[in-house]
């Protein structure tokens, strides 16, 4: 059921890390963008797998989160793809191969939740 999750409190989310946390059933990831806490469903739109396990290990920063698997950027604040599939497991390929790695998918972004801070509390919007 849809509806406002709290998910930590902003001493332990707003430290420029990125966070997997569990909102009722919905894995998602929260980090800092800017002064903004930001939310992410927490799996890449290429395969649906984990933004925060996989073989290129967790990246993120500055607002900047790489997909673990294929080397996607994304943009936290906003979802936005900024690069799709230029790679796999952390290493870049040749440019001539990212249709390949693709698999035949189309760029796209992530889903992002809004966030909402009261006092130290952080709820996000399921």
């Amino acid at each position: 059921m849809p509806g406002r999750v709290r998910v930590g409190s902003v001493a332990d989310l707003a430290d420029g890390e990125l966070h997997t946390v569990d909102a009722d059933g919905t894995a998602i990831v929260v980090g800092q963008a800017g002064a903004s806490l930001c939310a992410a469903r927490n799996r890449c739109p290429h395969l649906g797998l984990s933004l925060t396990r996989g073989p290129g290990g967790l990246r993120y920063d500055d607002g900047t989160l790489v997909c673990p698997w294929h080397n996607s950027r994304f943009d936290l604040a906003t979802g936005e793809n900024l690069d799709w599939a230029p790679g796999f497991a952390g290493r870049d390929m040749p440019r001539w191969s990212r249709k390949l790695i693709a698999l035949g998918r189309k760029p796209s972004g992530l889903t992002t939740y809004d966030v909402e801070v009261e006092g130290d509390d952080v709820y996000v919007r399921i």
